[in-house]
């Protein structure tokens, strides 16, 4: 192991305080002293690793805190996985049903040439009578197979549509933009909301969205939408790793800026705000510079999340009335 990590300290940190800062200095500790660089996956392993040597009550504790940290984004997979399964295998089913009913048709298409053709050689009308009774036998048979699969088939698709509007309503994210829906963002900022009611950290929540008199300009509806998926990838490339970004509707968009004050959260509208104006898009022939409008909102525990939401938008309102890149909520 070569030793550019070894000679690595942290003495000149803040000396820690609570259990778990003492703890995590130990973690970090223990990775310089066997030189394993200090990323966050080796810092993992050896946090739950010697966390296994710490006394049951101070485990407890910590668990706790990884708890309201911890999605229950494996369960929600599984439980994913399943309903696609189940839907593949109705899907699968259907296929197979359709497929006889094409061979059920086939068979009574061909039955009824092969009986025109026949009964043109029959002159007794006792015998056509009795052709005739033979033929719709046949048919009647083939009927009710068709009548059984035709009612497997719609039992099959209820089912089906069914499973899709579950899977449909348990979605994370929003297809159009490529970033989390408004539903599943509400469940990360209520996450939020208890994590700094327990630690009482500040994180901040922004909206922004295309100002009006960018949007009049377009004819078509699929501009906007173009304009908006050039804002959502503007907004994924710049944004940090623990930035939640998702789209509200209506084209507007929200990123959740975890341990971020309202200082940073200015700094981020503004810094975003230049980059979006800075790149081209081309719409309808014209080369189009685009021109953002934002809310800013400390987040503190005693409003809910869908609060955030009408104040953020009632702010956008209002800068755009303004002119203004950005309403701080409360100023």
């Amino acid at each position: 192991m070569e030793e550019k990590y070894s000679n690595y300290t942290v003495k000149d940190l803040t000396e820690p305080s609570s259990p778990l800062e003492k703890f995590a200095k130990k973690v970090l500790d223990k990775l310089i002293e066997e030189g394993i660089p200090p990323i966050p996956s080796n810092y993992a392993l050896y946090f739950f690793n010697l966390l296994e040597e710490e006394p049951l009550e101070f485990k407890k504790q910590v668990y706790e805190f990884i708890s309201l940290e911890d999605s229950d984004d494996l369960d929600k997979n599984l439980e994913l996985e399943k309903k696609l399964k189940l839907s593949f295998k109705y899907s699968k089913e259907i296929l197979q049903k359709t497929a006889l009913m094409y061979k059920l048709t086939s068979t009574l298409k061909k039955l009824l040439k092969e009986s025109i053709a026949q009964m043109a050689h029959i002159a007794s009308p006792k015998a056509v009578e009795k052709y005739l009774k033979n033929i719709d036998s046949k048919i009647s048979k083939i009927s009710a197979n068709m009548d059984k699969e035709l009612q497997e088939i719609k039992e099959l698709y209820s089912k089906n549509v069914e499973i899709i509007k579950e899977i449909e309503s348990n979605t994370t994210f929003d297809m159009v933009y490529g970033v989390y829906n408004a539903k599943y963002f509400k469940k990360l900022l209520e996450k939020e909301l208890k994590l700094i009611q327990k630690f009482s950290h500040k994180s901040s929540l922004i909206t922004i969205k295309v100002r009006d008199e960018v949007l009049k300009e377009f004819k078509l509806k699929k501009s906007v939408t173009i304009v908006n998926r050039s804002v959502a990838k503007i907004l994924l490339k710049t944004s940090r790793r623990t930035d939640v970004i998702a789209h509200l509707g209506e084209g507007i968009f929200a990123m959740l800026l975890k341990h971020t004050d309202i200082i940073g959260a200015q700094k981020t509208i503004e810094r975003i705000s230049e980059i979006i104006s800075n790149s081209a898009v081309f719409i309808e022939g014209n080369e189009i510079e685009i021109k953002i409008v934002g809310a800013i909102c400390d987040i503190t525990p005693n409003i809910k999340a869908d609060e955030y939401f009408e104040k953020c938008k009632n702010n956008l309102q209002k800068a755009e009335k303004e002119n203004k890149l950005f309403v701080i909520e409360g100023e």
